[in-house]
């Protein structure tokens, strides 16, 4: 009797951390796959990417050698008109679920919002709401780009009080939705193969740095969409010396060979096979694509 009832419940504690590792590794890699821009980079901006009406839907999986490709999370990210601080903005929204028999025993929905100039495509604000299994967390960030700062509130809802921090700017950081579209309108064409950049993250109470390498172009076969011309990147973070990477913080990014620069692939390892985000669905997107075949 116990043999079978200490079966089902190892299987079932097992997906639950799996779940946990892989999601928690999802929402990291997918912050980190937001954070491609740097001051160097601003010079390379070019006209936007994307506008409202876009919409973004990636699946999100863990595969291993002994262990079929199961989705286990979606993410959605849509674009859309509003007003921040008294000016025309664009409202980016992105969300992180757990899918299928997996919300059974772990709950996620993770939501980040950020609100970009249409001047310029500076961020004026970012609000995130986090919410994975009994844990819950909220943020806020507030940019004054004459100052050089951003003024962070965060809580973690097991304590009665939020905190509050002025966070320098170091390296034109933004939070990791506006990252994520800041790269898009850079002109990725003048990038060598095998160069090298580093990037600032704006994080609730510091600036992180990455480290990423362009590899170059590459014809990828993405299950649902067939072939698509895409340029591949690696990215990892760096440790606070400076000196060294973080382990286990390294994945890689294919995004289209197009104006519309969309990810469409990212893998990253795990000690124990790989996370991997996929791009399912797309609409309202600015430009026709000639990537994907």
């Amino acid at each position: 009797m116990g043999g079978r009832g200490e079966g089902i419940t190892l299987r079932i504690t097992f997906f639950y951390d799996m779940n946990r590792v892989v999601i928690r590794k999802m929402i990291a890699a997918a912050a980190t796959l937001f954070c491609w821009a740097t001051v160097a980079a601003q010079e390379d901006c070019v006209l936007p990417a994307f506008g409202e009406g876009e919409r973004l839907v990636y699946t999100v999986s863990y595969k291993a050698s002994m262990w079929p490709n199961t989705e286990m999370g979606t993410v959605v990210l849509t674009v859309g008109e509003d007003r921040s601080q008294g000016v025309p903005a664009l409202r980016i929204d992105a969300q992180a679920r757990v899918k299928g028999m997996f919300s059974w025993f772990y709950k996620l929905d993770d939501r980040y919002h950020s609100w970009l100039r249409k001047t310029d495509m500076r961020p004026l604000r970012a609000e995130a709401e986090l919410l994975e299994g009994d844990y819950r967390f909220s943020s806020a960030f507030v940019y004054d780009w004459d100052e050089g700062i951003s003024r962070n509130t965060f809580r973690d809802h097991r304590n009665p009080e939020a905190t509050e921090v002025d966070v320098e700017l170091a390296g034109d950081a933004m939070d990791g939705v506006s990252l994520f579209y800041t790269l898009r309108m850079h002109d990725i064409a003048t990038y060598e193969p095998g160069q090298t950049k580093t990037l600032a993250l704006l994080l609730k109470d510091n600036v992180r740095f990455i480290r990423y390498t362009y590899y170059g172009r590459e014809v990828r076969e993405i299950k649902g969409l067939g072939k698509v011309a895409t340029l591949k990147f690696s990215c990892q973070l760096v440790n606070d010396g400076a000196e060294s990477f973080e382990e286990g913080s390294e994945f890689f990014v294919w995004i289209s060979d197009d104006d519309n620069k969309v990810p469409v692939f990212l893998e990253s390892p795990l000690r124990v096979g790989s996370v991997r985000a996929r791009l399912v669905e797309y609409d309202g997107l600015m430009y026709d694509s000639e990537a994907f075949r």
